[in-house]
Parts: C-alpha cells; structure tokens; sequence
C-alpha cells in the first residue's frame, strides 16, 4: 500500500500541473486572439477611411464633370467661336482620314463614370 500510494501522488501533481499549464495556454492564447482581433478591425478602420477618401474624391470630380457637360456651360465656351450660319454661306468641315474612312469627329465619344449624379455611397 505504501508503494502505490507515491504513485498515486506523483501521477495527481503531474494531472494538476498540466490542468494549469493548459489553463495557461489557452488564457495567453486568448489575449493573443483578442490583439489580433484588434490590430484587423484597425487595419479595416484605416482602409474603410480611406475608401471613403477616395469614394469623395470620385464623388467630387463626377460632378466637377458633370457641370462642364451641362448645355449652358458648353454653350458659353463655344459663344465667342460658332454663330449660326447664314442662308448663303457654306460650311466646310476639315475631314480627318482613319482606317475605316473619312470622319468628321471624334469616333469615340466621351464616356463618363455611371454615376454622374449624386450617389450617397457611405451606408448608414
């Protein structure tokens, strides 16, 4: 009896002390997980910020686009150079040679972004 008794005893302090040191482990794995945690959810934060940033910067050029392209705006740039032409005058246009014939502009017109108005992309 007084054999296995030692054995006893060393086989208990060996199962307490790995039930502290998994304890251990798993409460340093914890905190380690919760920094991560934080250090992802700071990185989006700056690239959710700067998303925005740039979200504005479009915003603001489309409809900086948007106002050069309004009739009354053209109208006034090309005021001083076109006039309606005259019942006996003649217009003539320079032609420009391509590789599918002659043109008379440009064959490729302006294509603006698909949001020219106002769109609120930040979401409440």
């Amino acid at each position: 009896m007084r054999t296995r008794t030692p054995t006893i005893r060393s086989s208990f302090i060996i199962l307490v002390s790995s039930i502290i040191s998994v304890l251990v482990v798993g409460a340093f794995s914890v905190v380690w997980l919760q920094q991560e945690i934080n250090q992802t959810a700071r990185n989006s934060l700056l690239l959710d910020n700067e998303l925005g940033d740039t979200i504005d910067k479009i915003r603001y050029l489309d409809e900086k686009i948007s106002k050069f392209h309004q009739p009354i705006v053209l109208q006034a740039k090309v005021a001083r150079s076109l006039r309606p032409s005259k019942g006996n005058q003649v217009v003539w246009i320079s032609e420009r040679s391509s590789l599918r014939g002659h043109i008379y502009a440009h064959a490729t017109p302006y294509r603006g972004a698909n949001n020219l108005a106002y769109f609120n992309l930040k979401l409440p």
